[in-house]
């Protein structure tokens, strides 16, 4: 009976110390010529919203938005954004012009599993590609992010982006101002 208990109490622990860590992950797509972005002006085009299965995260799309902003606000001030989503060749010249780079984020994965009680962890998988104004493509980098398998308290995917987005743009501009 005490070899039972021992064992339970050693595989709740296990899962308990393995489980409770978020992991992040970002890579560079497209490997740039030494490119850095300082004070340079940014346009966001919002990406379609992200599903699962059936499920469609109708405000996934802006939080990615809202995410990449945020953090891009330590780098630049002039950060402009398309709320719908369009393709590169769908921006209008005079909105090119205005701007030196142009992020154009995809949602690949969004997953939303009330991990608080199912032990099932949140996931997302966002790509970022990055144009100059000349509607060529530059850069592109894509983020992981998965929520650990035990947590006190439900978080949604969107909590998830920050950390890989802030590794992503610290390799584009190098270090904060």
């Amino acid at each position: 009976m005490n070899k039972l208990i021992f064992l339970i109490f050693a595989i709740a622990l296990a899962m308990l110390t393995s489980g409770c860590t978020a992991s992040y992950q970002h890579m560079t797509l497209n490997q740039p010529a030494n490119v850095l972005y300082p004070q340079s002006r940014f346009l966001l085009v919002t990406p379609v919203n992200g599903m699962y299965g059936n499920t469609v995260y109708p405000s996934s799309g802006f939080e990615v938005i809202q995410a990449l902003t945020k953090e891009l606000q330590h780098y630049t001030n002039a950060i402009a954004t398309i709320p719908v989503p369009v393709t590169i060749e769908q921006i209008y010249p005079q909105d090119l012009a205005q701007t030196d780079y142009v992020i154009i984020p995809q949602i690949q994965h969004w997953e939303d599993r009330a991990t608080g009680w199912s032990f099932v962890p949140d996931r997302i998988e966002v790509r970022f590609d990055i144009y100059n104004n000349q509607r060529q493509l530059i850069d592109s980098y894509l983020i992981n992010g998965r929520s650990a398998y035990i947590v006190w308290v439900s978080k949604q995917p969107n909590s998830l982006l920050p950390k890989p987005i802030r590794a992503m743009l610290k390799e584009l501009f190098g270090k904060l101002k």
